[in-house]
């Protein structure tokens, strides 16, 4: 693929390594170090809290920033070491940018698309690899996909020929790509950690210009789909995801309950671990142990809760503005060992990339240990 001159404004570079940008600060409420990693004059934001931004070895995360200061720019992806050092370039080849991106299981790869192209770029390295190609796809703006719990395939989203939107199933080795189901508009793309459920939600214009949400859950090798209702024992959920690879859920409730709950996939009535705060956007760690969740109407900071002992813990407060823009929102999400909580806040004027540090004897705490 050409690349575009270095002068161009819009231009990028593949592998291109950039000094540290850290800012550290402690909490005043809590005491905790947070680390805001990116400070580029640019929007950056971290991959959601349904999808993983740390490593599973929690070294190092994935981050996505825009090329340059201005409405509809394009989106590069980045990888750096947890502690803010050694950031790196992972996108590149696209005047358009990059769409699509997440971890693969391992850690050690970034999937993406640029345009049709389904790329895989080594954290460590930069080495890409243009794993397959869809002729007929275009950019489709949605900065973060998915890839099945065994990592044999990667789902992302494509503009096509007509117009539509196509969810895109990828073979991880081999390139090879299947449409699953074309629509106008998809959104939380969420494959389960611990199995082949594959959750979206599709959208399809009306003709008085409203939306028509279609739930799908799939299995992501057969593509049939997965009869898969979770009991929310009469309460009204709101921001939602897989608790880690338990196979079960996690959820926040809606006014007028104040709480997370997790359905048990066996059906049984499902169990209240946290109240107090207006929680709003909640992610889990792999084991399913830890839940952390971010607070709105009022903000009262970023929370940490033990699923077992339903013991929780204030971490810091985001300061993020929680405006219209998804990245004002902190949508916080954990390292797999729970040690870790990344989050996005605009406090410093500007949309950027935040680690608090969680200690070990504050999870001993919760954990009830002596």
């Amino acid at each position: 693929m050409k690349r575009l001159p270095e002068e161009d404004p819009y231009s990028a570079t593949r592998g291109q390594s950039f000094p540290m940008e850290r800012i550290d600060r402690v909490d005043p409420e809590t005491g905790l170090l947070v680390r805001q990693v990116t400070s580029a004059p640019t929007v950056s934001r971290h991959m959601h809290y349904e999808t993983p931004t740390f490593t599973p070895d929690g070294e190092g995360m994935l981050f996505v920033s825009m090329r340059v200061a201005g409405r509809g720019s394009p989106w590069d992806l980045f990888t750096c070491r947890s502690d803010g050092n050694e950031i790196v370039q992972l996108s590149g080849g696209s005047r358009r940018g990059m769409s699509n991106a997440c971890l693969s299981v391992d850690g050690h790869y970034a999937y993406y698309m640029e345009d049709g192209s389904f790329h895989r770029t080594r954290l460590d390295s930069a080495e890409d690899d243009e794993v397959g190609r869809m002729d007929d796809a275009n950019h489709y703006e949605y900065y973060r996909g998915a890839r099945s719990w065994d990592d044999r395939w990667y789902i992302s989203m494509v503009r096509t020929g007509n117009g539509s939107v196509a969810l895109v199933r990828w073979d991880v080795e081999t390139g090879e790509h299947v449409v699953i189901v074309e629509a106008d508009k998809f959104n939380h793309p969420k494959p389960s950690p611990g199995g082949p459920e594959f959750q979206v939600s599709a959208k399809y214009r009306l003709p008085d210009g409203g939306l028509r949400v279609v739930p799908m859950c799939i299995d992501v090798g057969t593509l049939e789909k997965i009869d898969l209702e979770f009991n929310s024992g009469g309460f009204e959920i709101g921001h939602n995801c897989w608790l880690g690879g338990s196979g079960d859920y996690q959820a926040t409730l809606r006014e007028p309950y104040h709480g997370i709950i997790v359905m048990r996939r066996d059906g049984g009535e499902p169990e209240r671990v946290a109240e107090g705060p207006y929680f709003w956007h909640s992610g889990a760690s792999l084991d399913g142990r830890w839940i952390v969740a971010d607070t709105s109407y009022p903000d009262e900071g970023i929370w940490l809760i033990n699923v077992s002992t339903r013991r929780r813990e204030l971490l810091c407060f985001a300061g993020a503005s929680q405006g219209n823009h998804q990245w004002t929102h902190p949508h916080p999400n954990l390292s797999d060992d729970g040690s870790m909580v990344v989050f996005t806040s605009d406090a410093s004027g500007i949309s950027q990339v935040h680690v608090v540090y969680i200690p070990d004897d504050l999870r001993e705490r919760l954990s009830g240990t002596p």
